[in-house]
This record gives C-alpha cells, sequence and structure tokens, in this order.
C-alpha cells in the first residue's frame, strides 16, 4: 500500500465534517487569500536563488554533508526546485505573474542563518533589468531526511490457509526549511522575511526490507519534490490562490432529495433550489433542517456567502441541524476572508 502525505507547519486547514449518512459531497473550487498582503502596485515578480553558500563556505559544507549524510549537491538542487515551485504557483494564481531570475551570483550562508540583505541598488538594478516590481529571493534552504523502518506479524490466507506472515514498512519524511525575503525597491522596503518548515512524506510496505526500501523514492528525488512543495506553499502564503474543497450536502431526506441530487451532480442548480427551498418549510423538522442546509450550500455555490450564512443558521436556530454548526463556522470565516482577500484583489478589479 503506497501513501503519499503532506504537512505544512503552521498552516491551518478549517474542514466541514458532516455524517456520511445520506450524504454526498460536492468538489468546488474557492479563491482564498494570502496570509500577507502585498502593496497594490506590485504586479510582477522576480525570484532569485540565494541560499547557496559563498566563497570559502562551500568547503565546510561538504565537510558537513559527509559528517551528517546529506548531500550539497541534492540540497543545491532542491532549492532550485524550490523556486520553480514558487513561480509555478505565483502564475496559476490571479494575483501576480513571475519568472525565476537565472544567470544572477548571490550567495547567502548557505546554511539556515540568514544573509545580511541585499544592497538595494542591487535590487533596484535586478528589477528594472528583469522588468519587475519586487525580488523575492529564497535566502535559506536546508533539508533534512529520516527513515523509520518497521515490522510486525499479518495473518494472510496462502494456499486456501492461514498463515502468519512477516511484513515489513518504512516511513521517509523530508522537512525542508525555506526562508524567504521580499524586497520592494520602491521606498526600498523589505515586505516579508520568513522561514517556514514544511514536510512530505512517504510510506511504503514490503515482503523484505529491500523490498520497502526499492520503493521508497531516492533522496535526490525527495529533496526536489519537497523543495518544489515547499515553494509552492510560499506561493499561498503571499497570494490568493485557488483551493479544491469538499462540500457535503443531503441526499436521502426523501424521494424528492435523490431528485435534486441527481440535478447536483448535473451541475443544475436552479432544478434542484426549488425542491429544497419547498422542504425548508416542512413540518418534519429532520427535513427542514436538512433543506436549510442545502441551500446554504447552493448560495455559497452561487458565491451568496451571506445568504449561505442565514440559511446555515437557520438550520441550526430552528431545526437543530447539528452539522450546520460547522458550516456556520466555515462560512464566517469565508466571509472575514473575503474582506482580505478584496483588498489583495483591488489592483485587478480596477
Amino acid at each position: 500500500m503506497k501513501s503519499l502525505h503532506y504537512l505544512s507547519i503552521g498552516l491551518v486547514v478549517l474542514s466541514l465534517i458532516v455524517s456520511s449518512c445520506g450524504t454526498a459531497s460536492h468538489q468546488m473550487k474557492i479563491l482564498k487569500p494570502g496570509t500577507i498582503t502585498l502593496p497594490s502596485d506590485i504586479k510582477q515578480l522576480g525570484i532569485v536563488n540565494r541560499s547557496l553558500p559563498g566563497k570559502g563556505e562551500g568547503f565546510s559544507n561538504f565537510l558537513e554533508g559527509l559528517v551528517t549524510g546529506e548531500s550539497v549537491a541534492a540540497d543545491r538542487e532542491g532549492s532550485g526546485e524550490c523556486l520553480k515551485g514558487l513561480a509555478a504557483g505565483l502564475n496559476q494564481a490571479p494575483r501576480f505573474t513571475a519568472v525565476v531570475i537565472e544567470g544572477v551570483d548571490l550567495r547567502g550562508t548557505g546554511t539556515r542563518e540568514w544573509p545580511e540583505f541585499l544592497d538595494w541598488k542591487q535590487v533596484e538594478d535586478l528589477c528594472d533589468r528583469f522588468r519587475v516590481d519586487a525580488l523575492i529571493a529564497l535566502e535559506t534552504f536546508d533539508s533534512d531526511i529520516e527513515v523509520r523502518k518497521s515490522s510486525y506479524d499479518v495473518e494472510k490466507t496462502i494456499d486456501k490457509k492461514k498463515v502468519t506472515v512477516k511484513e515489513y514498512a518504512a516511513d521517509l519524511r523530508m522537512d525542508v526549511r525555506s526562508g524567504w525575503t521580499i524586497y520592494r525597491p520602491a521606498g526600498k522596503q523589505v515586505i516579508d522575511r520568513n522561514s517556514f518548515t514544511d514536510e512530505m512524506r512517504w510510506d511504503e510496505k514490503g515482503d523484505t526490507p529491500d523490498d520497502v526500501m526499492r520503493k521508497l523514492p531516492s533522496k535526490r528525488r525527495a529533496i526536489n519534490e519537497s523543495g518544489y512543495f515547499s515553494g509552492r506553499q510560499y506561493a499561498i502564503r503571499i497570494s490568493p490562490t485557488w483551493m479544491d474543497v469538499t462540500r457535503t450536502y443531503y441526499r436521502k431526506a426523501n424521494d424528492d432529495f435523490k431528485v435534486a441530487g441527481k440535478f447536483v451532480k448535473q451541475d443544475k442548480w436552479n432544478e434542484a433550489i426549488p425542491i429544497w427551498k419547498k422542504y425548508t418549510l416542512d413540518t418534519d423538522p429532520k427535513v427542514a433542517g436538512k433543506a436549510c442546509y442545502n441551500m446554504a450550500l447552493a448560495s455559497e455555490v452561487d458565491d451568496n456567502l451571506e445568504l449561505a450564512l442565514e440559511w446555515a443558521r437557520r438550520a441550526w436556530d430552528q431545526h437543530g441541524l447539528k452539522s450546520a454548526r460547522s458550516y456556520i463556522s466555515l462560512l464566517e470565516m469565508r466571509i472575514y476572508e473575503r474582506g482580505k482577500l478584496d483588498e489583495q484583489m483591488q489592483e485587478d478589479q480596477k
């Protein structure tokens, strides 16, 4: 069995939890605001790598790599993937366009220690040369890898006989710590300087220890994929980003709900809404609550968050539908975030 896990430390995900009994899922995209808001006059971003060691520091880092088993060359390649991940994330979002600036030799410490800030004349020259409004520098990059091995007994049926066999498992964890600084030449402003730790994990099982280890990715691949993922995560932190989310609706309150569910699967919400709306006044509080809940979802799909919140509150306040409480919290968060999103997108709306 193969599984891959992603964990971004410091990233909080609010999920909607509803009992699976009598429900169905609906996939949708929503635009989430970035954690920080960049000035509205910034549209084009240049991305540079400043995480590599300066002259005279490479040998000491190489010796450290021999002792710890880490590969300086692998981190060098992984930091390049980190830049690509950031550029891809920003260019797929609606707020910025970004370009990775190559062929510029900017050196840092090659460790987790921050270098001195870039000289502003150098920042201005790079922004003018590549026609960008601000510079994002990857100024620290470091990776840690850990492999945990285990074995256990499992019962299997072989030749119609139940036997106990040994099964082996391994868990590879890759932590990437990336430090970023955003330089804005206008006003010589450092907009953000922060570091983050992002984690990727791979789980594998097999019949022998060697079999399990062969299934795990190489260290080089693990660092590259983790570096790319870390770059994508920073894009989410500084830019509005489209996110795939799952919502749940009720489809089995009665036969009419089943009909409405079929309309939803066909993306015919206007056909489903009259069915649900009729039952919001039903004498059975369970049916009415589920109808109000579904109306809340239909309103959210239509991007009418205030109306969605009204329906969700009605499902809970008037009909006691417990699942509506989680949905109320989610909608309140979306309404709060929309104010931040409007601020971040205001330049593009003019």
